[in-house]
């Protein structure tokens, strides 16, 4: 059979060719992961170290100094407010999203009273539904009430003069 000279390529020839090209290029590549896909992914900051392992002089509710590292002698609100979520977090030592009776302990070991009270009277205080651990709402409503009765002259600010002064323990228990 003769073919006609000057006809084109048939589909298989090209396929071939293009598989040829193709594989050629990736010659120099090893197998498995691409490298530059791991410089992507975002690096996750390990957790708060439990509360039980911390100086109680990096404790953020119980220094003044903690709660202020600007150091201009004013604790705003929201600054508080992050500090008693971190609190939270270091005294939940099991990392399920309560803070037990046990772990209560442990943290009183280090953290000491907080406006008096020992860990068994915080723990029953903030516990207001009395089922025996502390989710973060429980004490994150225990942490709002403190700063207000800190917070003498409710400017959403406690300074040094505030922090200082005697105010009244938590109510129930």
């Amino acid at each position: 059979m003769h073919r006609p000279t000057g006809r084109r390529p048939t589909g298989a020839v090209m396929l071939c060719l293009v598989l040829t090209a193709t594989l050629g290029a990736c010659q120099d590549k090893e197998t498995g992961p691409d490298p530059m896909a791991s410089a992507a992914v975002p690096v996750v900051a390990p957790p708060p170290v439990p509360v039980g392992k911390v100086p109680p002089t990096l404790h953020p509710i119980t220094e003044f100094a903690s709660l202020d590292p600007d150091d201009d002698g004013r604790v705003p609100s929201a600054d508080y407010a992050r500090a008693a979520q971190t609190m939270f977090t270091m005294m939940d030592m099991s990392r399920d999203g309560n803070v037990t009776p046990a772990e209560m302990q442990a943290t009183h070991k280090v953290m000491g009273d907080v406006d008096g009270l020992g860990e068994v009277a915080l723990f029953a205080v903030a516990d207001t539904d009395k089922d025996g651990k502390l989710t973060l709402s429980e004490w994150m409503a225990f942490n709002n009430a403190r700063f207000d009765r800190i917070d003498t002259n409710d400017d959403g600010v406690i300074d040094r003069a505030e922090w200082d002064a005697p105010h009244p323990g938590p109510s129930g228990g």
